[in-house]
């Protein structure tokens, strides 16, 4: 297909609504992992309060996670994730990808939709429902953990579907991937 029809495609009302939808979804889904790796791990800290405040356990959290990498809060954070198994180096690895691409479609906006040859990458987006659930799985072990309301109880951590997940799962099957792409479940 030479350039002119490529460009008409690209510009089609249809195709441009698709970009505009998925550009949408993947910058959610970056909003939605972001507070899972830094604002969560921070508040896992949480000591109690005193005079209306929060209080951290600033020590400990200088030491168990800003001490894996000392340039980045993020990278740190990152760190402690595969430490604590919540996360894989390789899902690390994506998110640095999924970091990249959703600068280039937040500043890169007029030409996502213009560009024949640049598209939003489903695949980090399947990729980021992924990292999403395992974050969920993790912090939702932890809570119900914690929680004496399932002392006793069997828990099915692997079915544990947090909000975060639950709406990226939904804004990713607008985005076009089905739940065999996103790994979720059907029922």
């Amino acid at each position: 297909m030479d350039m002119e029809h490529r460009l008409n495609a690209k510009l089609a009302p249809e195709s441009v609504a698709t970009t505009l939808i998925r550009a949408g979804c993947f910058l959610s889904a970056y909003e939605l992992i972001k507070p899972q790796i830094i604002d969560s791990i921070y508040g896992f800290f949480w000591c109690g309060f005193e005079d209306g405040n929060d209080l951290y356990d600033e020590a400990r959290y200088v030491s168990d996670v800003l001490s894996l990498n000392t340039k980045s809060k993020y990278l740190a954070s990152c760190a402690w994730l595969v430490k604590m198994q919540a996360l894989t180096d390789e899902q690390v690895a994506t998110l640095a990808k999924i970091r990249t691409h959703r600068h280039e479609v937040a500043h890169e906006l007029p030409k996502l939709l213009v560009d024949p040859d640049f598209e939003v990458r489903m695949d980090l987006l399947t990729d980021a429902v992924e990292i999403v659930r395992c974050l969920g799985v993790f912090w939702g072990s932890i809570e119900a953990d914690i929680n004496p309301d399932f002392d006793g109880q069997e828990v099915d951590y692997d079915g544990i579907k947090s909000g975060s997940f639950l709406l990226l799962e939904y804004l990713a099957s607008i985005a076009g991937l089905g739940a065999e792409d996103t790994g979720a479940s059907t029922t």
